[in-house]
């Protein structure tokens, strides 16, 4: 990768991140937010057949990683993808995984 910028400190967030992708309930919830905009909490745990606990746990893990945002809308808070960023790594990784 040749840039000077690139630092151990640099790939080591890196890896954070690319750690974060590889849960499969992590990646299954970016996915349908991806397809709805933005959700909360109860509607992704609806969607998925999860308890509401178990994915505002996974929904605090990507919103440390910077891969949601949040939104609050009265007592309701509303997850989205944080940017094109996000939506474009998994779209990569889908096409990378399709290909034959």
């Amino acid at each position: 990768m040749g840039d000077t910028r690139v630092t151990t400190e640099t790939m080591e967030d890196l890896a954070a991140v690319f750690k974060i992708f590889g849960d499969y309930t992590r990646l299954t919830i970016l996915s349908l937010l991806m397809d709805h905009e933005e959700l909360c909490v109860s509607d992704i745990a609806e969607r998925l057949n999860m308890t509401q606990s178990g994915v505002s746990h996974q929904l605090a893990l990507l919103k440390q990683s910077k891969l949601v945002k949040t939104k609050r809308e009265g007592k309701s808070i509303y997850y989205s993808i944080a940017d094109e960023h996000v939506s474009a790594i998994i779209r990569i990784g889908m096409e990378h995984v399709l290909e034959e």
